[in-house]
């Protein structure tokens, strides 16, 4: 690519993304797109919070643990300093610790949302997680970080990347395989989700359903009737009566024995007032419309640390120049890897397989924005390795080149890491600093 390539591809990332005609595009594209935008994290958000609950309680993993039910930022108004040096928007991430203290011990959040009467059953056997140097010995358990992590936040990223089919159950698969999670399968996690996401569409259960969305619930003696697609691709109706039965009881053909409760036919959660969300899920309601009220504000996160004058001329635009020192980056870690790829495999389809995977490779351990990719941070070396081989030999890619691959860049690996979020987190840090001096 030349130098001319080079400089118009410049030019057209400024002027869709860091312009100010660019700037007020996205911000009458988002005006428009808000009732979508509203209806899919209302649908998305719900969905995979309530999953992850009632594996959560399963699993006795808080509340304030579980991803992305325990993500949330507030907006704070910038300053004039702040401004001066680019930055329009300031996001805060929400403490749930210290604003839901329930959250933090598992004894108190299954007594502030659950009936009396049922809190018993769901607190024997709960053994508190244990921390080195404080639990007496016994008194704890030590899980393992990686699979914590996996339950707490990875299938959330799988779902991102991976739309709940054939394909993002044999990732899930792949690494619940290699990190040795006996007991959590896609028969488990694939079915939980798929329950929820019917009953959301097919039925109205308060808690979950959308107002306008959700259809009137079919009933038979006076259950709820859906269909649900499981992991094994059998298709037959659910019978459910309550939204905690689809979060955590035990369903015949979809849930694995030992991975649910037998419930009633009422609900176990408290309700306020007889018909009020139960907290934990009011949490849920008012993160989601946090959410979307703020969905304005996304244009000036995406302009973040682009100052007035740097709006105007690309050549004073330092964030084109992040972004043009990251993509020549990326061109020659590409032109890199083309070299090692055998005569017989390259062909463009293979060429660009191979690039992704070594792109990966760098990327994936060093996300400055790490939500959902903690159980890949949380790997050694050698096991983030060992799942990444796994994972493209499934996608078609030979081992021994992914092995010839690595073996090359494994020189340069550690430094093209740390240059890459040297180059990401800059601009961030001086506009920050120099606003602090304004």
């Amino acid at each position: 690519m030349g130098y001319s390539d080079y400089t118009l591809k410049k030019q057209k990332y400024f002027k869709k993304t860091l312009s100010s005609s660019a700037i007020y595009n996205i911000y009458l594209r988002t005006l428009d797109a808000s009732p979508l935008f509203a209806q899919y994290t209302w649908l998305q958000l719900s969905s995979f919070d309530l999953t992850e609950l009632g594996m959560g309680l399963l699993y006795s993993i808080l509340p304030v643990d579980t991803k992305p039910y325990s993500v949330d930022f507030t907006y704070v108004a910038p300053t004039t300093g702040d401004t001066l040096q680019g930055v329009w928007a300031k996001f805060e991430a929400v403490d749930f610790s210290k604003l839901y203290t329930w959250m933090t011990d598992f004894r108190t959040y299954v007594v502030e949302n659950f009936k009396e009467e049922f809190q018993p059953e769901l607190l024997v056997g709960v053994v508190p997680k244990a921390c080195y140097g404080i639990t007496r010995y016994a008194r704890g358990v030590y899980d393992p970080i990686v699979a914590r992590e996996f339950l707490r936040a990875t299938f959330w990223k799988l779902r991102l990347i991976r739309t709940p089919d054939v394909s993002w159950q044999k990732m899930m698969d792949n690494i619940t395989e290699y990190i040795n999670m006996v007991g959590v399968t896609d028969e488990h996690i694939f079915n939980r989700l798929m329950m929820i996401c019917s009953a959301q569409t097919y039925s109205f259960t308060l808690g979950l359903s959308i107002l306008g969305r959700s259809r009137l619930t079919e009933t038979v003696e006076g259950w709820g009737v859906v269909p649900i697609k499981t992991a094994k691709g059998n298709i037959y109706d659910l019978y459910f009566t309550t939204l905690d039965q689809l979060q955590m009881g035990l369903i015949l053909d979809a849930t694995p024995l030992g991975y649910g409760l037998l419930l009633p036919e009422q609900t176990i959660y408290k309700l306020p007032e007889g018909k009020r969300n139960p907290t934990v899920i009011n949490v849920m309601v008012k993160k989601i419309r946090g959410i979307i009220n703020r969905t304005t504000l996304f244009t000036w996160a995406a302009t973040n640390y682009n100052k007035p004058e740097e709006m105007i001329d690309y050549h004073k635009s330092q964030r084109t120049n992040q972004y043009d020192l990251l993509m020549t980056q990326r061109s020659i870690i590409e032109g890199l890897v083309r070299q090692y790829i055998p005569s017989d495999e390259r062909n463009p389809l293979k060429v660009r397989q191979y690039q992704n995977a070594v792109l990966q490779y760098i990327s994936w351990k060093t996300k400055r924005h790490a939500f959902g990719f903690e159980a890949w941070t949380a790997m050694s070396e050698d096991d983030f390795k060992g799942w990444w081989k796994g994972y493209w030999k499934g996608q078609g890619l030979k081992e021994g080149t992914l092995e010839l691959i690595w073996q090359g860049m494994i020189v340069w690996l550690k430094g093209i890491r740390q240059q890459k979020t040297e180059v990401g987190q800059k601009i961030q840090q001086v506009r920050k600093r120099l606003a602090l001096l304004t």
